[in-house]
């Protein structure tokens, strides 16, 4: 197993870059049993499900940023949606899994204990300690960790992955394994690997955001209502903003600690594979963003509020998809269809943001009963047999695809895609759904509907968001 000090590892096989000599120990340094792509919540969530499923797998995770939590850290998503099921009469949905992040992120600050009130039941955190929280997961765990480092291509043996190509500050590197979890979000390994994929569904594509984190509101009362309600206003003085900023409401997070306020009312459609389209979406958020704070500095209160930060990357909800062995579709989600491999609960709205109308609007619908039946088949490609997705690379059509999307999701998607991985490279061939549902039942992963819970916490609502009422009327 690579050591702890990655650097020095790395340091030690300086000439496994060169010589041909060097080509098979090179080989051997770089081989695992199971190698993730990705290190967001579906990332992290594969990671403990292969362990947990093998303990003793040699387990990577590859990372394109300086840190691990994906969404919660480099997109400004600071808070986990789908943990509890939505609706009147919320229950829990994610397992045990949760239960060691959220320890985690509550021993050093970066939480509260019980969870918070927008329009449904989330988790608030701070993003600095999620950081942490992961760092340490990781190697309690004993997960290998690589940051800064790309997917740039596969090498395919028939229809198996054998290796990933990543760029990295010194060059390229072949990373070989037996099996693979793509919980990239953009479906990055399957596409470089020369797996079947799709961007968005039928042509439509669900629109990003971009996190903007507000400070300076410590003699404000800030609410959702009471921001939708200036913008309007300032909207009727001067109807150019109608285009320049067309959304008009949005979420308000209140962060742990500093008591700054996150939403997520910049927004753009863009090709979240395309470098020249994404560059043009930041640069139109950033804008977005100036014009909503000084809108906002007119309320009461609100005149020393500051920008603190954008981002830093503008939050993508839908780009590729990973063509799987089964689609999740809307029709599925609303008829509560059952599935003999059934690895996960979703607990989120069919969440949808509209870039076809002028104000952007957010279109929520709930499942029937707040949730909804997750099988392994979506989380399996249906060209490269050792290949595994979570997240929202996973397969769902428009409607499901918004559903299953969400970080309490990904944790379990991730730790159902991990332990399949992990069980397929331990034997010589695909994991059996049966196994992989027992690996997630021996550690307390929730896989029945009719038995779940009604939350008993205390529930922290500090009035500043729009009703679950008002949400799903549209505002």
């Amino acid at each position: 197993m690579l050591s702890r000090d990655l650097g020095a590892d790395l340091r030690s096989q300086s000439e496994n870059y060169g010589g041909p000599s060097n080509t098979h120990h090179a080989e051997a340094q770089n081989t695992y049993d199971v190698i993730i792509v990705g290190g967001g919540a579906a990332g992290i969530g594969a990671a403990v499900g292969a362990r947990q499923a093998v303990p003793a797998s040699r387990i990577l995770i590859i990372e394109s940023e300086g840190f691990l939590g994906g969404a919660g850290t480099h997109r400004g998503v600071n808070s986990f949606c789908g943990i509890y099921s939505v609706g009147p009469d919320p229950k829990r949905v994610v397992g045990k899994i949760w239960d060691d992040v959220h320890s985690r992120l509550v021993s050093v600050g970066a939480a509260a204990a019980d969870p918070d009130q927008i329009v449904a039941l989330v988790q608030n955190f701070d993003p600095e300690g999620l950081k942490v929280a992961l760092d340490d997961l990781t190697a309690d765990y004993s997960i290998d960790v690589l940051l800064h480092c790309t997917v740039v291509g596969g090498v395919r043996e028939g229809t198996k992955l054998s290796a990933v190509i990543v760029q990295e500050r010194r060059g390229r590197r072949n990373l070989f394994a037996r099996a693979f979890v793509d919980c990239s979000g953009d479906g990055d390994l399957a596409y470089h690997g020369g797996a079947s994929t799709r961007y968005g569904n039928h042509g439509r594509v669900n629109m990003g955001s971009l996190s903007t984190r507000f400070g300076g509101l410590s003699g404000a009362t800030p609410t959702s209502s009471l921001w939708r309600d200036a913008i309007l206003a300032a909207k009727k003085v001067n109807p150019q903003l109608e285009q320049r900023i067309p959304r008009n409401v949005g979420v308000l997070i209140k962060l742990p600690g500093s008591g700054d306020i996150c939403t997520y009312m910049a927004s753009a459609q863009y090709d979240a594979t395309s470098s020249a389209s994404i560059t043009a979406a930041e640069r139109q958020g950033r804008k977005q963003a100036q014009i909503y704070l000084s809108i906002l500095r007119t309320l009461p209160g609100h005149e020393n509020m500051t920008l603190v930060a954008t981002g830093p990357n503008f939050g993508t909800r839908e780009s590729r998809h990973i063509n799987s062995r089964h689609m999740l579709s809307e029709k599925d989600v609303l008829e509560q269809k059952e599935f003999g491999d059934t690895v996960a609960i979703g607990g989120w709205y069919m969440e949808w943001h509209d870039s076809s109308q002028p104000d952007w609007p957010i279109h929520f619908r709930t499942p029937p009963d707040g949730t909804f039946n997750i099988p392994l088949q979506s989380l399996q490609s249906i060209d490269t047999v050792n290949l595994y997705c979570a997240g929202r690379c996973a397969d769902g059509d428009g409607a499901a695809g918004s559903a299953i999307r969400v970080m309490g999701t990904a944790l379990a998607t991730g730790q159902a895609a991990g332990a399949a991985a992990g069980l397929s490279a331990a034997g010589e061939g695909e994991a059996a759904a049966p196994d992989v549902r027992a690996v997630l039942l021996k550690h307390g992963a929730i896989l029945d509907r009719t038995g779940l819970s009604t939350v008993c916490l205390k529930i922290r609502d500090d009035g500043k968001n729009l009703s679950h009422r008002e949400a799903l009327n549209g505002h």
